[in-house]
């Protein structure tokens, strides 16, 4: 399903802000004049019947009550009924209008707004009306004096009317104004986007300029320019782990080949032929190793590997590890020797045992004859640090000691893949932990950091 686009939506939501907005306002300005213009009529119906039981009172001929307040009233939309007690009807206006409803009959004391009679018609239109009985100089009288809201009416439906187009109209040019708006808006994110569109290789050296972006985009500028960098690390990385590994594989390859080529030049024994192709394995053997190893790293750097973690004893993993490498290091008279300790480790115990063979044995291999290889374990507040040391020589990289296929300062000629050590590297970042290398007066230190898992 086809997303919509991010204009779409903030137009889409600023119209509904914008229809809910009117709806909510119009909705409380239109009872606001309802209830004002409601309490307009009905003061003005009180008075009106105060002033109608004055002229009552003062003795004005009932007959032409009518004709008073025609001037005042409007004779089709008000209604005036005036009666004796006996229910005799002396004067009438609207009748009709009044024999459908019944009416709560109050003194002439009691007169006010609470005292008003309201209902509708069958049309709906509200009529108010006061029925009170007064004493008059020809006798008690009933009288009742009521409005019927036309006008009110007319005027609440042409406000609400009127409201709602002004409404409409007015959401209608915010909407077109708020796409033109948007365009503008929008248009710092269009050209971060062509920039990001025509980057390349050749342009992940030149950083995005911040400065010319908004506040609001300055971060993901600044975000954009972290993963270029990071790209761009990642990129070099890649380009040099590409032309380590393809010189790394030639030169055995090309070992096969022509140790083939010559061997083919002639006949041979059958001898011959079993050792060329043993050394052919040989050499087969060196390359399989050093792809799964490089396939290692490669898991093991993305995190796609799972660690198996058990609670280990790291002074027995080191004493297991010496007992593999103690002939190697009795041949090469190198003592080899671990601080005893009850230290424990959170771990994965097969490739935590590969950390340990592949530091030992390059330890081994590279200590001055009669030294010792010796490891030390510590307990850290929130992690385990182990250090092996041996006597050797000075590396002039040592930098690169962890960095794949470096084999020390001859690496084109140095025996081994050089990969042990950067496997060493990535079991223990997949660890969470760290590691490094020191070399100071004849002493060579790896240190590893593992975190404690709480």
């Amino acid at each position: 399903m086809k997303k919509k686009s991010l204009r779409f939506k903030l137009i889409s939501l600023f119209i509904i802000l914008m229809v809910a907005n009117a709806g909510v306002v119009t909705w409380i300005l239109y009872h606001s004049l309802k209830n004002e213009l409601s309490e307009q009529d009905n003061n003005l119906l009180v008075n009106r019947a105060e002033q109608l039981a004055k002229l009552i009172a003062g003795g004005i001929d009932i007959k032409t009550l009518p004709m008073y307040f025609q001037s005042m009233m409007d004779m089709r939309q008000d209604l005036i009924q005036i009666s004796d007690t006996t229910g005799h009807i002396l004067v009438t206006t609207n009748r009709e209008l009044l024999d459908t409803q019944p009416l709560q009959l109050v003194n002439l004391e009691q007169l006010n707004i609470n005292a008003i009679n309201h209902w509708q018609t069958a049309q709906g239109i509200p009529i108010s009306a006061v029925y009170f009985a007064m004493n008059s100089p020809i006798g008690p009288l009933h009288v009742v004096l009521g409005k019927v809201s036309v006008d009110r009416s007319g005027v609440l439906t042409q406000y609400l009317t009127q409201s709602l187009l002004i409404s409409a109209l007015s959401i209608l040019l915010m909407g077109l104004l708020s796409l033109w708006l948007l365009k503008k808006g929008l248009s710092d994110i269009q050209a971060l986007s062509q920039i990001t569109i025509k980057t390349d290789v050749h342009a992940l050296n030149d950083p995005i300029d911040i400065d010319q972006l908004p506040q609001e985009l300055k971060v993901l500028g600044e975000s954009m320019n972290t993963m270029r960098q990071q790209l761009k690390h990642d990129f070099v990385k890649l380009t040099q782990f590409a032309d380590d590994l393809a010189h790394e594989l030639r030169t055995p390859i090309n070992a096969i080949r022509v140790q083939n080529e010559i061997t083919l030049q002639r006949s041979r024994s059958v001898s011959e032929y079993e050792m060329m192709i043993v050394s052919n394995i040989e050499e087969l053997d060196k390359l399989a190793k050093m792809i799964q190893s490089s396939l290692f790293i490669a898991r093991a750097e993305n995190k796609n590997i799972t660690l198996n973690r058990e609670s280990l004893s790291l002074y027995s993993i080191v004493n297991d590890v010496y007992e593999l490498f103690s002939a190697y290091a009795e041949e090469k008279q190198i003592e080899l020797y671990c601080e005893p300790s009850s230290i424990t480790i959170d771990a994965d115990p097969v490739l935590l045992s590969r950390v340990f063979v592949n530091i030992v044995s390059n330890a081994i291999k590279y200590s001055h004859s009669g030294t010792r290889v010796v490891t030390q374990i510590i307990a850290l507040p929130q992690q385990r640090e182990i250090n092996i040391t041996n006597q050797g020589d000075p590396l002039q990289n040592s930098n690169e000691i962890f960095t794949r296929f470096w084999r020390g300062d001859n690496a084109r000629t140095t025996e081994g893949t050089g990969l042990g050590l950067a496997i060493v590297k990535a079991i223990v970042e997949l660890h969470g932990g760290s590691v490094s290398f020191e070399h100071h007066a004849g002493t060579s230190t790896i240190t590893l950091k593992f975190p404690t898992i709480k």
